[in-house]
């Protein structure tokens, strides 16, 4: 597996209201982007794994991404918010205030989709 920064553009990263975590939208403008890592090598259980962790307000959709390093455009997936719109907060989420507040530990603490993740590989684990 190899982690390699990205820029995401056409989309927008929003803080969501009451949560931690955020939620990547697409907005089609040029000028929007959201800057990334992307995860290349993942296996068809990593991202079965994935899915269930995003759960239902979330889409994994084709798109493509410049990887910095190369300014190279590739063909990748991103998680898309398809959840309630009102939950967004139309503030820009970022990842520097999440891990220099506090709100990361409080997300690991409170996050039961963990469990979710642990039940989907115990259940493979038995087929």
């Amino acid at each position: 597996m190899q982690l390699r920064p990205a820029l995401l553009k056409g989309h927008k990263r929003h803080s969501l209201i009451g949560e931690e975590y955020p939620a990547v939208i697409s907005t089609e403008d040029e000028h929007d982007s959201v800057m990334g890592i992307i995860c290349q090598g993942l296996e068809l259980e990593d991202i079965k794994a994935l899915d269930c962790f995003e759960g239902d307000d979330y889409e994994r959709a084709a798109t493509k991404v410049v990887l910095l390093e190369e300014k190279a455009l590739i063909d990748t997936e991103v998680y898309i918010w398809i959840g309630d719109k009102k939950l967004l907060s139309g503030q820009d989420w970022s990842f520097d205030y999440f891990i220099t507040s506090g709100k990361e530990q409080k997300w690991l603490d409170e996050r039961c989709e963990f469990y979710d993740v642990d039940r989907l590989h115990a259940v493979d684990e038995v087929k």
